[in-house]
């Protein structure tokens, strides 16, 4: 069952509530689709450094600069989608509880919300476990030599990496026995400037589309959604290389996205005026890579000579 038949049914005034802010989260949620590294609840990854790093013969040469890590990245992830290895895929939505508040329209900054929004800043984690019931965790598995451009970032292309050293903060790489770690950090972003350095790597949503979602119709009686402002922060990219064959074992892609959704009160919340949500999404992908067949070995290719 959806959040919003569990909560819809009854009119009370906390129903009402709960409607109305299930609907900020769940589209704002579409803002967070897909793609990214890290932890869903915040934790820092792991940094890795070249500083201290011995580079010994691998399958390929890699520089230690930016582009030559980018480069190196763009070519193994793009084989990815290229060479369809099995991949098992997981992916994780949070909403962080202290990240959840409703202001009045111009108050964001304020250290306290206004006393009027007691009610609505009450509910909010209660309807943040609703929403995330439905959308906080799924994945699946593709098979080896099955289409994967649907499945895999970006999706609906035929390439996961369109990255440039511009696009970037750093591309940092560090050798480890037979492996590569791979860390791709992103500069905090906004705007336009977002939307088209992050789509090079990651699934955002289109503006005009989250405004025009059919979800807002939904709770269209008690508020309307004017416009948003959201700014990614932390985004990066992992990957897990075998150094000596030259194929990522495992991905995994974070996106972080502070949002402030700008609503006005409709119907029964026509009181509260405009207001501000705010709130962060947090986006964590990870894909599990595996590069065996599973099919039989012929005999001839198996079979020692005497």
């Amino acid at each position: 069952m959806g959040v919003f038949a569990r909560i819809t049914k009854g009119e009370t005034c906390m129903n009402r509530i709960f409607t109305a802010f299930a609907s900020l989260l769940t589209v704002g949620a579409l803002l967070c689709t897909l793609a990214s590294c890290g932890s869903s609840e915040g934790d820092e990854a792991e940094v890795f450094s070249t500083e201290a790093a011995v580079y010994t013969t691998g399958a390929s040469a890699v520089g230690t600069s930016d582009e030559d890590v980018l480069a190196y990245f763009n070519k193994l992830a793009n084989g990815i989608k290229d060479q369809k290895p099995a991949v098992e895929y997981r992916i994780e939505k949070s909403i962080p509880t202290d990240s959840l508040r409703v202001t009045k329209r111009g108050a964001e900054d304020a250290a306290e919300p206004d006393e009027s929004l007691k009610a609505l800043n009450d509910a909010a984690p209660g309807v943040r476990d609703l929403v995330l019931e439905d959308i906080k965790r799924s994945g699946g598995s593709i098979a080896y030599g099955d289409e994967n451009e649907d499945m895999l970032l970006v999706t609906g292309e035929t390439w996961m990496s369109r990255l440039t050293p511009t696009d970037i903060e750093d591309a940092l790489l560090e050798e480890v026995g037979d492996n590569y770690y791979i860390t791709i950090r992103f500069a905090d972003l906004s705007g336009a400037e977002a939307q088209d350095v992050l789509s090079r790597a990651f699934d955002l949503r289109d503006k005009e589309a989250i405004l025009a979602s059919p979800e807002l119709q939904k709770v269209s009686a008690y508020l309307t959604l004017d416009d948003y402002d959201v700014v990614y922060r932390g985004c990066r990219i992992t990957a897990t290389v075998d150094r000596l064959t030259d194929r990522i074992t495992q991905l995994r892609y974070y996106k972080a996205a502070d949002v402030t959704a700008y609503v006005t009160g409709a119907g029964t919340f026509a009181d509260y005026g405009e207001l501000s949500v705010l709130l962060k999404l947090e986006d964590t992908v990870t894909y599990d890579v595996n590069w065996d067949s599973g099919l039989p070995v012929s005999p001839l290719e198996s079979t020692t000579a005497d």
